[in-house]
């Protein structure tokens, strides 16, 4: 399990600014100040952007959900853009939806804060890489 602080402190993350929470209901969210850097050309932000968000929050939520000397990947991912996001304010929430002994299913659902609108919805499977070697 990797701790809510050392994932905010990684360098791509602190890259696209995110910040990242978790509840006690088992929910993550990772949010992301808009800036001009997470814009592509028509100015919408880059569809790159919202995909990290919600990979981001699954593994949150799957982080915080394994043993705490265990490791998961991602090992697919599948987004589905609804609306472009304009705004200055992004939020993904995700949540656990199987917990196996290999594999964890989740979703992530990413919201343009400044108008409250769901602009994109994602499913991802994680594998368990069980114990991590002390090195």
């Amino acid at each position: 399990m990797v701790k809510l602080n050392d994932l905010a402190a990684g360098s791509f993350w602190q890259l696209i600014d995110m910040d990242v929470d978790y509840d006690e209901n088992g929910k993550a969210f990772v949010r992301i100040p808009v800036s001009e850097k997470h814009r592509q050309v028509y100015g919408q932000v880059h569809g790159g952007v919202i995909a990290t968000m919600l990979d981001s929050a699954i593994a949150v939520v799957v982080n915080q959900k394994i043993g705490p000397d265990e490791g998961a990947n991602t090992v697919e991912l599948k987004v589905n853009y609804l609306r472009p996001a304009l705004g200055d304010s992004l939020r993904a929430e995700a949540e656990i939806i199987k917990y196996g002994r290999r594999l964890i299913v989740a979703e992530a659902k990413c919201y343009d804060e400044s108008e409250n609108k769901l602009v994109a919805y994602a499913s991802g499977t994680y594998y368990r890489l069980g114990k991590l070697k002390k090195e």
